[in-house]
């Protein structure tokens, strides 16, 4: 009995240590964290002027290189609320002392997702974590959410790591082609607008929107919020009261800070389906030809 206790003991030493060494390999060397590379990247650097922040309409539907010098793509994918961006402008918007400009996509879905009031997802939970761990903002609604958890059990999103293939200097993320789906994918619920928890997301959104805004105007920076272009298979499924939220948004805005609004959700020259790798997000040659776009619309 002793000796099987031992033989146990030894067993379960060994197996913790090769838990250990492949936690260590996944999480260090195999998949470095695109959390902690863009914080990095981005904290206290003077050399930018151009920052993209937000979600994954701006981290994979705009190539930053086509945007002017000094630019750099700091949006994740994932249903990034607009609470990190909150925290996180707070946090190194003061640190970056050549930083003129700052666009944030304000998609049509976007303002009814908060996590406040929305069940947790995989997505979500992950999110929480990243943004605790990674880049130092807590949300304290979810503090379970900051415990560690092993990288070989939490949900792997391949997106929100770097594998060497997909590294771009500048934070882009391609998508190349178009996704199997793409004609027919219609991932927005026409009336996601309405109803008690979607007034009280919008609510909610509308209050970081203007915090948002709000350190902008303290550091000098032009603020702008920027409606990526969608697919018509996506548009159709869009009405005019969430079109027009959108736009009451950016109001709600005006009325105490500065802020430029540009909506290409339907825009003519982006209607053809080569354009897109699914509905709500352009491919690498839609990511091309919008870049090319708003650098002279907006005259960076």
């Amino acid at each position: 009995m002793k000796k099987f206790i031992t033989n146990s003991l030894l067993c379960f030493c060994i197996f913790m240590c090769i838990w250990c060494v492949a936690e260590y390999a996944k999480e260090k060397i195999y998949l470095p964290n695109a959390y902690s590379y863009k914080y990095k990247h981005v904290k206290g650097n003077s050399s930018i002027k151009t920052l993209l922040i937000g979600h994954s309409h701006f981290e994979n539907s705009i190539n930053p290189y086509l945007m002017g010098d000094s630019i750099y793509d700091f949006a994740i994918s994932g249903r990034r609320w607009i609470y990190w961006d909150v925290k996180l402008a707070e946090q190194l918007l003061p640190t970056m002392p050549n930083l003129k400009y700052v666009l944030f996509p304000l998609g049509y879905a976007m303002p009814y997702e908060s996590p406040h009031f929305q069940p947790l997802t995989d997505v979500i939970e992950e999110n929480i974590y990243q943004y605790g761990k990674n880049m130092h903002v807590m949300y304290d609604r979810f503090p379970e959410n900051y415990w560690y958890k092993s990288s070989l059990v939490r949900n792997d999103m391949k997106i929100h790591f770097w594998r060497e293939k997909n590294q771009d200097k500048l934070g882009y993320y391609k998508l190349e082609g178009q996704s199997e789906e793409c004609a027919t994918d219609q991932n927005v619920d026409s009336n996601i607008y309405e109803g008690e928890v979607a007034q009280l997301c919008l609510n909610e959104y509308k209050e970081y929107f203007i915090q948002l805004a709000k350190i902008c105007n303290e550091n000098n920076i032009r603020f702008i919020a920027v409606t990526c272009p969608c697919a018509d298979s996506y548009i159709q499924n869009t009405r005019p009261q969430g079109i027009k939220n959108l736009y009451d948004l950016v109001d709600s805005v005006r009325t105490y800070y500065p802020i430029e609004y540009y909506n290409y959700l339907d825009d003519p020259e982006f209607r053809a389906d080569s354009l897109y790798y699914n509905c709500s997000h352009l491919n690498s040659i839609g990511a091309d030809k919008f870049a090319i776009r708003l650098k002279n619309d907006l005259g960076l």
